[in-house]
């Protein structure tokens, strides 16, 4: 009975593949998929074949993914048969998609028994993939121009001047003509630049660099340079008269770097990210030096007061920043006075970890000084005096022991755009001074957690008045007075960008309100909400919406200490 019912199951299966055939040969493709179809579902003996040309049916009709399907049926259902690794071969080239249709060219040969009559096929295809691929590349290569065979060499030239030291290292290695061409042109080693050095650099690398310059070097940034002794940086500075810039990263330098300096007559920056001597420090504080850009990360260790004694001035000098003590020290003590008598024309001082003991701190006579960094200090006197062209007034984390006289003598800084007191014992009669209701043009604005000051302060004699309409930037982090209520007073200011409410009484319904009253929607970019309830989601799109990013972060992640270095490195980075 069952061989009569498989008979019978067959037989009409080869009916309906028959009619499925001849509406083929009439053009009428969907009765013959419904056909093939029908037949399909029966489940008889002649499946493959049923399947096969069920595929190549589709395939005719382009719907390629149908017969990709029914071929990778057609795999499962018959691992050893080679119909289905065929099929979906030529679907998956109809796809365009070569290399795939090669892997399954190569499973099928796996799969299927060596004495298959159609395993040289399925071999064949495999050939025929692999040489398309082969004059596929071939002909992509053609088609790849050398810049160096169509550009002029002055154009050239003119490109390559634009790409990073490192791209210039690395491109000697595409041919021999790139190498000459680079090798050979001293206008592409003027610039040296190993801070990306992930191996140490020999000297005899480095050595080669600079005559490839033909010792035209104007700047060079030194990092990770293997037996980096005494001699070298003199023999850099001897051969190399046009030096101009000088950055050393990581070691220690010491009496070398000051004979070094002793021999240039064109240095104009030197930064030194690496620990020198309060000796060699001294020495490069020197009138007889070019240097107008002084920067140190780290002085060594030093015994007592740094002193610098009556000492000529250094005229040239126009920015200096130096961080007096490393981690593990908190700061050091430092005859102020005595170096700022060295500094007439300086317009940047930025100055980390010093601790400065006078009866008055009197910088009126640096007339030039535009930017005043004194971080993570400590200043003892009785009055300090500002010079009124500051512009920038960053004293994060310093601590004043005589904060109520030192305003007495004290003009408006009229031309203050940014005013920094993260963490500052500056007291409110003193910052009202500095900058007076009615006479400042602040851009910026930091007070989170000041001792003396708080966000009510600035509300009552700025916000409430509608006054600071130039602030871009507020910062009032670790301010519980600061709520939903107050944060109405900002409603009118048009300008602000950034903003920090971390750690505040705010949360997520002010925000909100924040974000869909305020006149500076258009303007804002980051608001930080670190330690806020209730920010939701929702706060977050929606804020998103009007193009502001909502922040918040893991204490201690990368960002958080990010945003902690902008008021407690050593260096502020304008």
């Amino acid at each position: 009975m069952r061989f009569e019912s498989s008979n019978v199951q067959l037989a009409a299966a080869e009916k309906l593949q028959a009619e499925g055939m001849a509406s083929l040969r009439k053009g009428n493709y969907k009765l013959a998929i419904d056909k093939f179809t029908e037949a399909i579902d029966m489940q008889p003996p002649i499946l493959m074949t049923l399947l096969d040309g069920r595929a190549a049916l589709y395939d005719k009709i382009d719907q390629l993914k149908l017969a990709l399907k029914d071929a990778k049926r057609m795999m499962e259902h018959e691992k050893a048969n080679p119909k289905g690794y065929l099929r979906a071969g030529k679907v998956l080239y109809r796809m365009n998609k070569p290399t795939m249709a090669l892997e399954i060219y190569k499973l099928g040969v796996k799969n299927v028994e060596p004495s298959d009559p159609h395993l040289p096929r399925l071999q064949e295809m495999i050939e025929k993939a692999v040489d398309k691929q082969t004059k596929a590349l071939k002909a992509a290569q053609k088609k790849i121009y050398d810049p160096m065979q169509v550009l002029p060499l002055e154009l050239l030239e003119m490109v390559l001047e634009y790409l990073p030291f490192a791209n210039i290292v690395a491109m000697q290695r595409v041919s021999k003509t790139w190498r000459g061409v680079i090798s050979n042109n001293p206008r592409f080693w003027t610039t040296l630049d190993f801070s990306r050095a992930k191996k140490p650099v020999s000297r005899a690398a480095l050595k080669n660099c600079i005559s490839k310059s033909k010792y035209t070097l104007t700047k060079a940034i030194l990092k990770k340079i293997h037996n980096f002794n005494d001699t070298t940086l003199i023999d850099m500075v001897s051969v190399c008269k046009d030096l101009e810039y000088l950055k050393v990263m990581g070691g220690f330098m010491g009496s070398s770097l000051s004979r070094a300096m002793q021999l240039t007559k064109s240095m104009r920056t030197l930064i030194l990210h690496c620990q020198i001597p309060f000796a060699t420090f001294e020495a490069l504080v020197n009138p007889e030096l070019p240097l107008e850009h002084l920067e140190c990360l780290e002085l060594g260790p030093t015994k007592g007061t740094m002193r610098f004694g009556k000492r000529e001035p250094c005229l040239a000098l126009k920015r200096l920043l130096v961080n007096f003590a490393n981690e593990q020290l908190n700061m050091r003590p430092v005859a102020l006075d005595e170096l700022l008598v060295m500094l007439p024309n300086v317009q940047e001082l930025q100055l980390n970890k010093l601790q400065s003991d006078l009866e008055k701190l009197d910088m009126t006579s640096l007339e030039q000084l535009e930017i005043f960094v004194c971080r993570n200090s400590k200043i003892q006197a009785d009055e300090v005096v500002y010079p009124v062209s500051l512009q920038i007034l960053d004293l994060s984390c310093t601590s004043f022991t005589s904060a109520e006289n030192i305003a007495e003598h004290q003009e408006t800084l009229l031309n203050l755009k940014r005013l920094n007191l993260t963490k500052c014992n500056l007291t409110p009669t003193i910052f009202l001074e500095l900058v007076p209701p009615f006479e400042t043009q602040l851009t910026h604005l930091r007070i989170g957690y000041a001792r003396h000051l708080d966000y009510n302060l600035l509300a009552e004699n700025f916000f409430r008045k509608k006054l600071l309409t130039e602030l871009r930037e507020l910062s009032v982090e670790g301010d519980y007075d600061f709520s939903n209520h107050a944060i109405k007073e900002l409603y009118y200011q048009q300008n602000l960008e950034r903003l920090n409410f971390s750690i505040t009484s705010l949360n997520g319904s002010g925000a909100y309100q924040f974000i869909l009253n305020s006149k500076s929607v258009g303007n804002i970019r980051e608001i930080y909400m670190n330690g806020i309830d209730r920010v939701s989601a929702d706060l977050v799109q929606f804020a998103a919406k009007k193009g502001i990013r909502i922040i918040q972060m893991q204490e201690n992640g990368r960002d958080w200490l990010m945003l902690r270095g902008e008021n407690e490195d050593a260096f502020m980075r304008v």
